[in-house]
């Protein structure tokens, strides 16, 4: 299946990373558009139902990600007897799932207080068992560094599932369109991955041992990390109505928006990456340290950025019914930004083999985050919870410091010289743009153009002067520079 070539790092990760974000902006602008359109049709409580559905089918999908395409792509040389246990295994998971998510619906409608949950995560259930019959070919995508193709699958994917939601929406304005769209794209992604990937999977059980041995880990990791990343809107469905859930998962998802769709991208192209680098140190370092430089310098960026223009933001894009989200959008970027600065620490500790300290870090993550969301939930507001979530996104960012400097060649002063930069560009934005909604127009489309163009330029700015100052250090600052003077060379 695969024919792994010999590997230019810097040009692999710059290349790989290119198609993900590329991937991501696409199907995000296609979401964020299409939540825009959705948000004028449907209401606040139509989407509140929809997420507490999906926080419960969410939960036990994980729990079927054993990591077993990761396997495939750790593998140095995968046959068909490994594909085919891959698919085999996704079939089955599928399947438990489904069968679990239907016995469960009752007590997690009993949970949120919402009868109407049961049917919801009934039909949403039929999102893994369709998953689980996916073309395991396009791994091979990944595997190879073939990133051109794997866009396309996913794009394809989002575009047919976004199509389908925007023509029921139309037609019922209510629930039921984003239901119908979520699992008519995934029905119809089944079909697309045989129409893009000439490889054929048949049953086969006899390698599903070794996939389980590598997944245990990743397994951890990958419920840790959801519990984590959804552990605020659980708490947001048990103590509020759907209208406070609805307004809370699209705040969460259109704040977030700027950072996760270009950082996690990244990540994502990190895992083969460094699972070819393998114990070849002084390369890892060097990659890992260009990609946590280009995560602190979006996430300060895009984080305050969205938090500073949120009550025109969600006048524009969202409309009067939102108005409520506003506190929340800014909370929320935030802690989305704080977010991207540690995330890829995870990543990496997981593609370099140290798997199992990646699921520590990942459990103690969300052992020490769920507490303090449900107090903030039992004793104060959704508002609360926001808070919450950003205060604990900031305090663990050292310990994602010292888990990366103790297993790989960095050291901490070396992930602070690549942080100090953008945090102080960050302020200087926030003084400007701060400076021009005092002074500027009222209206919210004009007053949002300016805040955020003269918030892109003042951190620009700020971040080159800093590099200047600071003696033109090797980083990505450097890499963009040298590129600009390069291409403006006759």
């Amino acid at each position: 299946m695969s024919d792994p070539a010999p590997l230019n790092v810097g040009r692999a990760l710059a290349r790989g990373s290119a198609w993900m974000v590329g991937l991501r902006w696409a199907m995000r602008g296609l979401g964020l558009a299409s939540t825009f359109v959705l948000a004028r049709l449907l209401s606040p409580g139509d989407f509140g139902l929809v997420a507490m559905a999906m926080v419960v089918v969410g939960l036990v999908e994980v729990c079927g990600q054993t990591g077993q395409q990761l396997a495939l792509i750790r593998h140095p040389d995968p046959q068909r007897a490994d594909y085919d246990a891959v698919w085999t295994l996704g079939i089955l998971v599928g399947v438990a799932v489904f069968l679990l998510l239907c016995a469960i619906a009752p007590a997690a409608a009993l949970y949120f207080h919402e009868p109407r949950a049961v049917w919801l995560i009934r039909v949403l259930a039929l999102r893994p068992l369709l998953a689980g019959f996916d073309n395991v070919g396009v791994v091979a995508f990944r595997k190879d560094l073939r990133f051109g193709r794997d866009f396309l699958f996913a794009l394809l994917q989002r575009l047919a599932g976004i199509a389908v939601t925007i023509a029921v929406a139309l037609w019922l304005r209510d629930e039921r369109a984003l239901v119908a769209g979520i699992v008519g794209g995934s029905a119809l992604g089944v079909g697309l991955s045989y129409l893009l990937h000439p490889y054929r999977p048949r049953l086969s059980v006899r390698k599903i041992p070794g996939l389980l041995s590598f997944s245990g880990w990743m397994l951890l990791v990958n419920i840790a990390q959801y519990v984590h990343d959804k552990a605020d809107e659980m708490v947001v469905g048990g103590v509020a109505d759907a209208t406070a859930m609805g307004r809370y998962s699209v705040a969460a998802d259109t704040a977030t928006a700027p950072t996760s769709e270009v950082v996690l991208p990244v990540t994502r192209a990190l895992f083969p990456v460094f699972a070819r680098l393998g114990t070849d140190m002084p390369a890892v370092r060097a990659a890992y340290l260009d990609v946590f430089s280009a995560a602190c310098l979006i996430s300060f960026a895009t984080g305050g950025g969205v938090a500073l223009v949120a009550a025109d933001f969600v006048a524009v894009a969202l409309g009067p019914q939102w108005h409520a989200a506003v506190p929340l959008v800014r909370l929320l970027a935030v802690g989305g930004g704080l977010y991207g600065i540690m995330h890829n620490g995870i990543t990496v500790l997981s593609a370099t083999g140290h798997a199992r300290l990646s699921a520590l870090l990942s459990t103690t993550r969300t052992l020490l985050i769920v507490p303090p969301l449900i107090a903030a939930g039992l004793f104060g507001s959704v508002e609360t919870i926001a808070l919450t979530r950003m205060l604990m996104t900031l305090l663990f960012i050292p310990g994602i410091f010292l888990a990366i400097a103790r297993v790989l060649p960095v050291t901490v002063a070396d992930m602070l010289a690549r942080l100090w930069r953008p945090a102080l560009a960050a302020l200087a934005m926030a003084a400007v743009v701060l400076a021009v909604q005092a002074l500027g127009p009222q209206n919210p489309w004009a007053r949002l153009g300016l805040g955020a163009g003269s918030g892109a330029v003042a951190y620009g700015g700020a971040v080159l002067l800093l590099w200047v100052l600071a003696g033109r250090p090797a980083g990505l600052e450097a890499a963009l520079v040298g590129r600009i003077r390069v291409r403006a060379l006759p």
